[in-house]
């Protein structure tokens, strides 16, 4: 499964940075639980479909639809699959421009658990406060 699995990440890239979070909805599983620490007033752990989806849309409409993530580098093995993200965006008139790794760990072609490590919990946290 790790190829499937990796090229289903690539497109889960793809649709998120043309904002087709349709796409992503059937990407993830309905019991799906995206953690993401050092995000300021967004560290929370989402869950379910609904919850992953909020939370995706969240980061549009905070930054004005300015936010992107691209994944820079992507490896996997078995269930997981690990990318490196640059990330940027802006609110608030203050520009974000850093890196974070996702964690995605996948089962029967569906993403079911996402875990977020921040490259600089604090600027972050200061973005998103």
């Amino acid at each position: 499964m790790s190829k499937e699995n990796l090229a289903l990440i690539k497109k889960g890239y793809e649709a998120f940075g043309k904002g087709d979070l349709d796409f992503i909805r059937t990407m993830v599983s309905p019991d799906v639980v995206w953690r993401t620490p050092g995000y300021g007033m967004l560290e929370h752990e989402y869950k379910g479909t609904d919850g992953v989806i909020a939370y995706l849309s969240s980061l549009y409409e905070l930054t004005e639809g300015t936010f992107k993530s691209e994944s820079e580098w992507l490896f996997f093995d078995g269930d997981r699959v690990v990318s490196l993200d640059h990330i940027t965006g802006t609110r608030k008139g203050i520009e974000l421009d850093t890196y974070v790794v996702h964690v995605f760990l996948c089962r029967d072609g569906k993403v079911i658990e996402v875990t977020d490590f921040v490259s600089e919990p604090e600027r972050n946290a200061a973005f998103w406060s």
